[in-house]
């Protein structure tokens, strides 16, 4: 099955990674664990296996460096918008908002655009709870 097969190609990856340590080819230095993590539960979300991918996406946010906020703050665009996918307006309010900030803070526009592209589908939710505060933020 597709799911099956996605599922051996990720834990493949994540061995040769582990395995490749410090020792990588330039093609893939850039990745990390955390990138790993979150890319793995984008795939798992497009499966429909929301509460693992979840679980990695929240441990990729986790395992990021400071150094690397701005794709934090992508990464906490794509978990707003599984949530949205999911009708789950609170948890998707929350993570926008987190989003949004951080970029203002570092000054992160792509960040900002992902959440500005996102607003529209929080328009239903308006009685949802961050959702209201959401909207006010993105507006000022």
């Amino acid at each position: 099955s597709e799911r099956g097969a996605v599922l051996r190609a990720l834990t493949a990856a994540e061995h040769h990674l582990n395995d490749a340590g410090t020792d990588r080819p330039a093609w893939c230095a850039w990745v990390s664990e955390a990138d790993l993590a979150v890319d793995s539960g984008q795939a798992l979300l497009d499966l429909g296996d929301t509460s693992r991918a979840h679980q990695l996406i929240s441990e990729g946010e986790r395992l990021l460096p400071p150094a690397r906020d701005k794709t934090k703050g992508v990464f906490l665009a794509y978990r707003a918008a599984s949530y949205l996918d999911l009708k789950e307006p609170e948890p998707a309010a929350a993570a926008a908002t987190q989003s949004l900030l951080l970029a203002r803070r570092i000054g992160a526009p792509r960040c900002a655009r992902l959440i500005d592209d996102l607003l529209p589908r929080f328009e239903p939710y308006t009685r949802a709870h961050g959702v209201p505060e959401l909207l006010h933020l993105a507006a000022a």
